[in-house]
């Protein structure tokens, strides 16, 4: 995405989806980690709360192991098509192994750690209220915060340490899952496009970049077959928006990996 762009990502699958969202908290985390600042470290820990959460209903070790056997079964299947670089081929295989082997080898659940971590069981208990962890329901959490960045930043690294392979993984079968999907210009006529689907590939995402001149941006709603894109003036922010009744172009990508 360039600084005249936006681009708009779809799931079309539920495990891509949930890896998304886990991408979306992961890079919260981080941005919110490396300021000196105690709010963005408060961030930082209340998005440490919603990782596990999320991984505490989904099996996500499970879910990414699944894709990434998926995906390599696919490019060995390329090994035997002509003008494929086979050693990009082995090399990009190899590393897909062996993120897969360091999942194998990560035994427990994901949260085994933090579950026996007091302070962080008592935030992430506090943290479901609204404004739950005010410095009188938890003062040591208030005396964490006012400790020397260094120290709450070594803390917060602690607890994001088992999800370390796991957020490398899900950055590496995401970047695969783009990479799949080759960007081709469309046009939404009167601010509409509608598209079938080959049901010969499995479909994971489709992503929509738009100009910023354009000033909106698409809804989507997508089955197996087919998908279409309605795309919206905000308007002012205040009020319902608006269908956009002219010609919009945009970059198309649907991406099977």
């Amino acid at each position: 995405m360039t600084e005249s762009t936006l681009t708009f990502e779809q799931p079309l699958q539920e495990r891509v989806r949930l890896l998304l969202r886990l991408e979306a908290l992961v890079e919260r985390f981080r941005n919110s980690r490396v300021s000196a600042r105690d709010f963005d470290h408060h961030h930082a820990l209340a998005v440490l709360v919603d990782i596990y959460a999320l991984a505490g209903r989904v099996d996500v070790k499970r879910e990414l192991m699944g894709e990434i056997e998926r995906q390599v079964a696919n490019l060995n299947r390329l090994a035997s098509q002509p003008g494929v670089d086979q050693e990009r081929l082995t090399l990009t295989m190899q590393g897909q192994r062996r993120l897969l082997g360091r999942l194998e080898d990560q035994i427990g659940g994901l949260d085994q750690r933090v579950k026996g971590d007091e302070f962080f069981t008592s935030v992430r208990q506090r943290t479901t209220l609204p404004g739950g962890a005010c410095d009188f329901d938890l003062p040591i959490y208030h005396y964490w915060l006012s400790q020397p960045a260094a120290v709450r930043e070594e803390l917060l690294l602690e607890w994001f340490e088992p999800l370390a392979t796991v957020a490398e993984a899900i950055t590496q079968v995401l970047t695969f899952i783009r990479a799949a999907g080759a960007p081709r210009p469309a046009l939404a006529h009167d601010g509409y496009y509608e598209q079938g689907l080959d049901t010969n590939y499995a479909w994971q995402m489709l992503r929509i970049t738009v100009g910023s001149e354009e000033q909106c941006y698409p809804e989507v709603s997508a089955g197996r077959q087919r998908f279409t894109v309605r795309f919206l003036d905000p308007v002012d922010f205040h009020n319902r928006p608006r269908p956009v009744a002219r010609d919009v172009p945009f970059q198309l990508s649907c991406c099977a990996i």
